[in-house]
């Protein structure tokens, strides 16, 4: 059986890692883990010998002091230190997602370090890690050049036969065109010929172009960089620790997960070849949360997630069912004006999901809230907020919590709609992928910063969000990308980490589970059960939350 060892790490070198400067001795160690692999395979190799990896903001991390120190080996040997010193050690680990530059992950990470050094502060038993794999923004200039390059290179990049292809189309396009007005002008002949000839030299152009356009949109080179550098050198860096760690028995390090838009990918793909297909207990359907050798699956967080919605769904299809069932708690962060989501990633993966119908083509990050009683109804009723699916049958009874699967939909439109129930056949006697997490539909959320508009969306409490809702959420994104402070902008795909109960409600049920989590939103002496606490709380900020019934009807009983 192969082992890793200093030698092997030295050699591969698939990360660096960096140690997040500490705001005072109590503080909680965190680290920053970057993928070395590099945006374009070309330079790999004249790279090799340089420093692959650069610090941004070097006021966060501790860079300035002797590169031995610094060394990947002995900052395994620093984590595996403060994993072993703990009575309960956990990991976080926080993965962003596509198009995010090396600038936006360091500052994102350095945010969540300090959210949790001041509201959590239990440095004797967290690690917090932030990971960085290789994304690339369209328009930034990074390592493939300025955007001006990244459009010529689109170009000299084009295979042989496409670019003849384009040439001929071009060529022919004017030609025609001039052919066309020329002989339109003075003969007065018959010009179908010219005509059809444009027709077809415009078609091929343009299919080219939008190839084009797709590659500088860098959407499915980041899907081949997630999944073959962002998963395999995160693996790389569990198993290092997996190999080097050493706990007494019985004793597991809890590894918890907090992924963003295609972060998600990388994570769920992780859990996937984290757990061992060997397994006894995976074999009988029932497996529990160890893995490896002192690894212990805990809680999962996915915020506008970009994978299919089939990965809640039951049946074959669903490739993440298994792996999933190990992890202790699982989280939604949802919203159905989700634009990133809701176009950019639904066209891009229009060539590549395997899916019959558009509604099965959504992403899980526009999963909602069912409004619809079926596919026919075009009136939905008005969205209520707070725990959906809690049931209490009188005050005397303990919280109960339907199925969460009953109450999702995917829906684009109140003509556009389908419920879990009317996507796949769905039995009851037995435990649904839906029903495996609980779900955060933040479509009208709104809190203190920001009470003209959602956090979001443009929060306007309709059953469904339609065309002309659509086109005002999409100027309202365009003001936020032009000015961050604008109280009429809203950003539809990473406002979550911007909202003050959405950060605390990520960062928390990550760091601390869902039941500290409802501790800390009680108010001293106040009498209310906890999870009628947290209802009203979410009713207050306009979220509509469905529970998983797995996971909290002993919690709800207590």
């Amino acid at each position: 059986m192969y082992s890793p060892n200093k030698n092997n790490l030295a050699d591969n070198q698939p990360y660096k890692i960096y140690e997040i400067k500490k705001t005072n001795q109590e503080s909680i160690p965190g680290y920053l883990v970057v993928s070395t692999a590099k945006l374009n395979v070309e330079t790999e190799e004249e790279n090799s010998s340089r420093n692959l990896t650069q610090i941004t903001h070097r006021e966060f991390f501790n860079t300035n002091r002797g590169e031995a120190e610094f060394s990947t080996e002995n900052m395994i040997k620093k984590i595996t230190k403060n994993l072993e010193s703990s009575s309960e050690p956990e990991i976080i680990i926080n993965i962003h997602g596509y198009s995010s530059t090396p600038s936006d992950t360091e500052i994102g990470c350095r945010n969540i370090y300090d959210y949790i050094n001041t509201n959590i502060q239990q440095p004797n038993k967290y690690v917090f890690i932030g990971y960085r794999w290789p994304s690339e923004n369209p328009v930034q200039t990074d390592e493939s050049g300025s955007f001006i390059q990244k459009v010529i290179n689109s170009f000299s990049s084009l295979p042989i036969l496409l670019a003849i292809n384009l040439g001929l189309g071009l060529t022919i396009s004017i030609l025609s065109t001039i052919s066309l007005l020329f002989f339109n002008f003075y003969k007065n002949i018959n010009i179908s010929i010219f005509t059809i000839s444009l027709i077809l030299s415009g078609i091929v152009s343009s299919t080219i172009f939008t190839l084009i356009l797709l590659r500088l949109s860098t959407y499915f080179r980041d899907i081949y960089r997630a999944s073959n550098y962002g998963v395999i050198d995160l693996i790389e860096l569990l198993r290092q620790l997996d190999y080097n760690v050493k706990l007494p028995p019985h004793k597991r390090i809890k590894l918890s997960f907090i992924g963003h838009s295609m972060g998600c990918f990388v994570v769920t793909n992780v859990i996937r070849i984290l757990s061992d297909i060997f397994d006894v207990k995976s074999i009988n359907k029932k497996p529990d949360s160890d893995i490896g050798n002192v690894f212990r699956l805990g809680r999962l967080v996915l915020v506008a997630a970009d994978i299919p919605v089939e990965s809640i769904l039951p049946g074959r299809a669903n490739f993440l069912r298994s792996s999933l069932r190990r992890c202790e708690e699982a989280y939604v962060f949802c919203n159905e004006g989700d634009l990133a989501l809701r176009f950019t990633s639904t066209a891009a993966n229009y060539f590549s999901f395997p899916a019959r119908t558009r509604i099965s083509g959504y992403r899980l990050g526009n999963i909602t809230v069912k409004h619809f009683n079926n596919k026919k109804d075009s009136v939905g009723h008005i969205p209520r907020y707070g725990v959906i699916n809690l049931v209490k049958q009188d005050y005397e009874q303990a919280c109960r919590f339907d199925n969460p699967y009953k109450y999702l939909e995917i829906r684009s439109s109140n003509s556009e709609h389908r419920s879990l129930q009317e996507i796949s056949q769905i039995s009851e006697q037995e435990i649904q992928p839906a029903d495996l997490f609980s779900y955060f539909d933040c479509t009208d959320y709104k809190d203190e910063r920001s009470k003209q508009v959602g956090i979001v969306s443009c929060a306007i409490k309709k059953p469904a969000i339609n065309f002309g809702d659509y086109i005002f959420l999409t100027w309202a994104f365009i003001q936020k990308s032009i000015n961050s402070r604008d109280p009429q902008g809203v950003d539809t795909h990473t406002g979550y980490f911007e909202g003050n109960f959405s950060q605390k409600a990520i960062y928390e049920l990550a760091f601390l589970g869902f039941d500290s989590f409802l501790e800390s939103l009680l108010i001293e002496g106040e009498e209310t059960e906890k999870i009628q606490a947290f209802s009203e709380k979410c009713q207050e900020k306009q979220i509509q939350v469905i529970l998983s019934p797995q996971l909290y009807q002993q919690k709800a009983q207590e």
